[in-house]
């Protein structure tokens, strides 16, 4: 077997093309489940207990019931990992509902479909990604959505809105909410700089609350980096003196443009530098535990 070959399927590890699943799971059926991904730094995945706690708590939150045993999948990821030889590369759980029984709105789940990939991949520097450029989407966040919490299989709007995105020369995609406020990115989350102070969008604006922007706001608290959440207009961040977005693959990401404001002249500067300092050095600690 090639390396990567192996994937983690309902606790047993199987190879790749011999991994199957029902027809009738509700996470194709419906889009009814949630994922995580994160990156693997020196065979280790980063953050991977605040990942599964989120999944944990998005079970809870939308009726699964039990969800899988945190410590039984934390080992069986670290096995896929060291069997597929995955030194730095991308691990990716997706969890579902299981089983269409045939009734729908049958919330609680007794036999979930785990499934996880390890794979080798090249990807940036953890303190130095390459500057991105942003563009707004068409389309806004309903943040009274009761997945916005979560980290959601039914992710065709993300995906919609990010192509979208690309075909106008941007990298990213920041969404405003029905009550025109900044919320995310579509495989983001977003920070400004105003007056030398950290802005990053609230919660209940209708964002995934992601593990990156929760480690963020902890290093500018650590490093007494002014920082505070609230409800943004968008003219704040074409007027912010810095941005940068946050992803568990690439870190944090330093915003180079706007397309569509030229007026923008948003652009790396030294609190992102920093903040990209330190969040490789907490990387670092992290790994090495």
């Amino acid at each position: 077997m090639n390396e990567s070959d192996l994937v983690y399927l309902n606790g047993e590890l199987v190879e790749r093309r011999r991994a199957a699943i029902s027809p009738f799971d509700r996470g194709l059926l419906y889009g009814d489940g949630f994922f995580e991904t994160t990156r693997i730094v020196r065979g280790t995945p980063l953050l991977l207990g605040r990942h599964l706690e989120r999944l944990r708590r998005s079970c809870r939150e939308t009726g699964f019931g039990d969800s899988p045993a945190p410590d039984a999948l934390q080992d069986g990821l670290r096995y896929l990992i060291e069997a597929n030889r995955v030194a730095e590369g991308y691990l990716r759980i997706t969890l579902s509902r299981g089983r269409y029984k045939g009734a729908l709105t049958e919330l609680e789940c007794r036999r979930p479909t785990v499934l996880a990939e390890a794979r080798s991949m090249e990807l940036c520097d953890v303190g130095a990604p390459p500057p991105i450029t942003l563009a707004p989407s068409e389309w806004r966040r309903d943040e009274q959505s009761p997945l916005m919490r979560h980290k959601s299989l039914s992710y065709q709007a993300n995906v919609l809105a990010l192509a979208a995105g690309r075909r106008a020369g941007a990298d990213e995609v920041y969404f405003l909410n029905t009550r025109g406020e900044l919320t995310e990115g579509a495989i983001s989350n977003l920070f400004f700089v105003r007056d030398a102070v950290v802005c990053t969008p609230a919660i209940d604006c209708g964002l995934l609350p992601g593990i990156t922007r929760e480690v963020t706001l902890q290093l500018c608290e650590e490093a007494r980096i002014p920082a505070q959440t609230g409800r943004f207009a968008e003219d704040e961040l074409l007027l912010a003196e810095e941005a940068f977005c946050t992803n568990s693959l690439r870190g944090l990401m330093a915003v180079q443009g706007i397309i569509g404001h030229p007026e923008c002249k948003i652009g790396a500067g030294p609190l992102t530098e920093r903040l990209q300092g330190l969040y490789e050095r907490f990387v670092e600690r992290e790994c090495s535990r």
